[in-house]
């Protein structure tokens, strides 16, 4: 039975590899409260909802918060 001469390098077994390999995309679900698209598992950075429950205040809210506060400390 033939042998290899050489031994073959990481670098070409992994090329070799990776040339097979194909990455699936990533998966999205749909956020139920605001219908933004959603990596499961995750916050929903639109709205700040995970299962239903308000769980994050949004950049949004923030900075209607802070506008809201200005607009008081004027009057």
């Amino acid at each position: 039975m033939p042998v290899p001469k050489k031994r073959r390098t990481h670098a070409r077994t992994r090329t070799n590899h990776a040339y097979n390999f194909k990455a699936a995309g990533k998966m999205s679900g749909v956020c139920k409260n605001c219908g933004a698209a959603v990596l499961p598992h995750t916050i929903c950075p639109v709205c700040g909802f995970y299962k239903g429950r308000k769980v994050k205040v949004t950049r949004l809210e923030k900075q209607n918060a802070r506008q809201a506060r200005k607009a008081e400390d004027k009057k």
